[in-house]
């Protein structure tokens, strides 16, 4: 009975180291771009059966534009193009840029990403994020893509609470950068997700303490969809 009890206990601590491992595996591989390749030939297949708008607002970054199911009927009648994928770093979308920006031509461009950035196990600062943001507005503008940017500000989540100061700080960067430059605008989405003491608001998080549920998109909604009917983006294509 000892005997077993001790083969069932190193089989389970076999079974943790493996499962570590291959945690720790698939973080260090997702800082490498060629780790979300899948997804990009993905949407250069779905291209083909099935072309998206002309003229439309292009939703690029992470998990938070990949995970939304209701983008294009949310923010209708601003028509959309969403190519989220995975835990996009910003620095992932700029390596994906001749793949998933530049065939479209967008009237204008809405950046959601930076959260996986400072989550990154090599360990990434606020000033990364910034010079990150820059490269990618640097390589756009360098390829004739004049189309105004959006940056979405990094949004909290009670899992990465911990990580929320370097989150402020990395928003504050580029809110500032973007003061300077012409075509660049801050959303700020991060502000709604506080109570009027301070305290985080649970109720738009799925189980996970991290993915938005229906009620975190409808607050992106709120604050995303007047700023681009404000600014022009209300008409063109029809929805596809």
């Amino acid at each position: 009975m000892g005997r077993l009890l001790v083969i069932i206990g190193a089989a389970i601590g076999l079974a943790i180291v493996v499962l570590f491992g291959f945690l720790l595996y698939v973080l260090l591989a997702s800082g490498n771009p060629a780790y979300w390749e899948g997804d990009i030939a993905a949407f250069e297949r779905r291209d083909v059966s099935n072309p998206p708008p002309r003229d439309a607002v292009l939703f690029v970054g992470a998990d938070d534009v990949r995970q939304w199911a209701t983008l294009p009927y949310d923010l209708a009648p601003v028509p959309v193009i969403q190519r989220g994928f995975g835990g996009a770093q910003i620095a992932h979308v700029t390596h994906f840029a001749p793949r998933i920006i530049f065939p479209y031509r967008p009237r204008a461009i809405v950046l959601m990403a930076g959260e996986a950035d400072l989550s990154d196990v090599r360990g990434r600062r606020p000033e990364d994020v910034l010079n990150d943001f820059k490269t990618f507005v640097a390589t756009l503008r360098g390829h004739g893509i004049s189309a105004p940017i959006y940056f979405v500000s990094i949004r909290p989540s009670p899992m990465r609470s911990s990580r929320w100061l370097g989150a402020q700080r990395a928003n504050a960067l580029i809110q500032d950068y973007e003061k300077t430059a012409p075509g660049l605008y801050y959303i700020d989405v991060a502000t709604s997700f506080f109570d009027a003491k301070g305290d985080l608001r649970d109720e738009f998080f799925r189980w996970d303490g991290l993915s938005l549920n229906e009620k975190g998109y409808a607050l992106l909604t709120q604050i995303i969809k007047p700023t681009l009917i404000k600014a022009g983006y209300g008409t063109g294509s029809e929805l596809q």
